[in-house]
């Protein structure tokens, strides 16, 4: 079996570049390769003329492994494709007031009610990856800028908790930011096939936390900017709860950079 659905009026825009089946996005699309591994790969592409050209990210994924496929089972209760399952967590996010990437589409192709393949398309976001707004602003920024976008930042990750939903992907460069008009700075966050709902476990979102603080370099963020950030996400904790917290995402954060280098930005 094999479908794809479209979000909005998407079907006949494809339509119009003769992208209408299955094999159509997923085997024959021209697209450049960002990114791949052995289950998934990202690509990007462009359609259009120059003056209405629109431009979109796609996610390929080829036969998940078993455990992928029981994660997704699990978190929405059916069985369900990964690029299924990405749609319906950028969905969740949006119904929900947390910015993320614009779902276009989905293709799934199921054989004897397993998932042989699928595909997950986006708009490509209006704003910056968190590691360019950083490396291109920050050292130019005040101490009061940069603390105002650290606030930003926590009650952004905050607002995600409070939903009781956990990002293990949680790093500098699945964040994108966007200044608006008031000279305020908005959040979006990207990457959400690992995503996990009705999470209540405290220590879950402690581990989100500490991989965001391993991605955010000595070099842009000192230990006051890095405290002030578990500082808002608490809001209203006290000194005692703050340095309990601090002192937890540290010690995943250090866990993680023992397994990893940080990416530089």
């Amino acid at each position: 079996m094999q479908r794809i659905v479209f979000a909005d009026s998407w079907s006949s825009f494809f339509a119009e570049f003769q992208l209408k089946s299955f094999d159509d996005f997923f085997e024959n699309l021209p697209a450049k390769t960002i990114g791949v591994n052995k289950k998934r790969n990202v690509v990007k592409f462009s359609l259009g003329p120059e003056s209405q050209n629109k431009r979109f990210f796609m996610k390929r994924f080829s036969r998940p492994h078993f455990k992928d496929i029981i994660f997704s089972f699990r978190n929405i209760g059916r069985p369900c494709s990964q690029a299924r399952y990405e749609w319906e967590n950028a969905r969740l996010l949006l119904d929900n007031g947390i910015e993320t990437y614009r779902p276009v589409c989905f293709g799934e192709k199921i054989t004897w009610g397993i998932e042989n393949s699928s595909f997950f398309v986006t708009e490509e976001l209006q704003s910056r990856c968190m590691t360019d707004f950083i490396r291109q602003n920050w050292h130019g920024f005040k101490q009061r800028q940069k603390e105002k976008f650290i606030i930003g930042l926590a009650a952004f990750i905050r607002k995600i908790h409070a939903l009781n939903i956990s990002l293990p992907d949680l790093y500098v460069w699945h964040i994108y930011i966007t200044e608006n008009a008031a000279g305020e700075y908005d959040y979006a966050v990207i990457d959400l096939h690992r995503m996990s709902r009705n999470v209540t476990s405290t220590s879950r979102k402690i581990k989100n936390l500490g991989r965001l603080h391993h991605s955010m370099l000595d070099s842009y963020f000192d230990e006051e900017l890095k405290r002030l950030f578990v500082k808002s996400y608490t809001a209203d904790g006290r000194d005692g709860d703050i340095a309990a917290l601090l002192a937890q995402v540290k010690k995943y954060s250090d866990a993680v950079s023992a397994k990893r280098k940080q990416i530089q930005y």
